[in-house]
């Protein structure tokens, strides 16, 4: 039997693929290693920076800060429309309960010359409407309204609660027509001494308020009138005096004082100088009785 022995190139080629079989596994083996610290190191940058925010166009963040800003307008708007703004039938409920008042309100023989619809806003309302109906009879003027609805709660059953105004027409207080709010509406304006009070009309009841107005002043005026006379009947006429001498009312003087000064009375200083009340002023000159031992200027 015969034995062959492997010639040599066929041994290179063996030992050849042997290296490169070597080689391949060594390259391997590093890829390897190498791409298992390239997956650490990018694993140990992705936890710790944040992800990445896509960031919105401009015009997306424009229409979410003006669909916000419209949400909040509207909703404040709903508010002040809801404090504004009476319920439903509201008007008419008062007006009704108002009437009523003022006929229980009159007294023996009163009668009522003229009559308007009218209503309030006051500020301690929050200037929320009410309303109600203004009166002159031949006694007084009369207002009688409703306060609005409660805002945060409602009007518990039962009467209806009034606020009730009464004028005596011997009082000081005139009622005129007026605008009010910068002339948007029209009204009736009454002042006193110490306050003034609006009423508002709107134009179905403004000839009806104009007549309400009217009355008033003539019956303040012939009250007035019945005063003087009945004042000037009753009052007892100035002792007679030997001289009356003109008199510069000084600083800080008072009727009640000058008359002490000079031995007379108030009332006397008044009709001597025709005054309708006790008010003087510095400057004025004034008639006063003549009296002995005392220098006059």
């Amino acid at each position: 039997m015969a034995i062959r022995e492997p010639s040599p190139g066929t041994a290179s080629t063996a030992t050849a693929k042997a290296d490169l079989s070597v080689t391949a596994e060594r390259g391997t083996a590093s890829d390897v290693t190498a791409g298992g610290s390239r997956g650490r190191e990018w694993l140990g940058a992705a936890a710790a920076a944040p992800p990445v925010r896509r960031q919105r166009r401009a015009w997306v963040r424009l229409l979410v800060a003006l669909t916000s800003s419209t949400a909040l307008l509207g909703t404040a708007a709903l508010v002040a429309a809801a404090a504004i703004v009476p319920p439903i039938g509201a008007r008419r409920i008062a007006r009704d309960a108002a009437q009523q008042e003022v006929v229980s309100q009159l007294g023996p023989d009163e009668r009522v010359v003229a009559r308007a619809f009218a209503s309030q806003r006051r500020w301690t309302d929050m200037w929320r409407e009410s309303f109600g109906v203004v009166v002159a009879t031949d006694r007084r003027l009369l207002y009688v309204g409703a306060p609005p609805t409660p805002l945060l709660r409602p009007r518990e059953d039962g009467p209806t609660e009034l606020l009730v105004e009464s004028y005596p027409y011997d009082a000081a207080f005139t009622l005129e027509p007026r605008t009010l709010f910068r002339g948007y509406v029209r009204g009736l304006v009454l002042r006193t001494p110490s306050a003034q009070v609006d009423f508002i009309v709107d134009d179905g009841s403004w000839t009806s308020a104009l007549r309400v107005s009217q009355a008033s002043g003539a019956a303040r005026k012939a009250v007035t009138r019945d005063e003087e006379v009945l004042s000037a009947t009753t009052r007892a006429p100035a002792p007679p005096a030997a001289l009356y001498v003109p008199y510069l009312v000084r600083r800080g003087e008072t009727l009640t004082g000058l008359a002490r000064r000079f031995r007379t009375s108030p009332d006397v200083l008044r009709q001597l100088n025709q005054l309708s009340t006790d008010d003087i002023k510095v400057g004025q000159r004034l008639r006063v009785p003549k009296v002995e031992g005392d220098t006059l200027p």
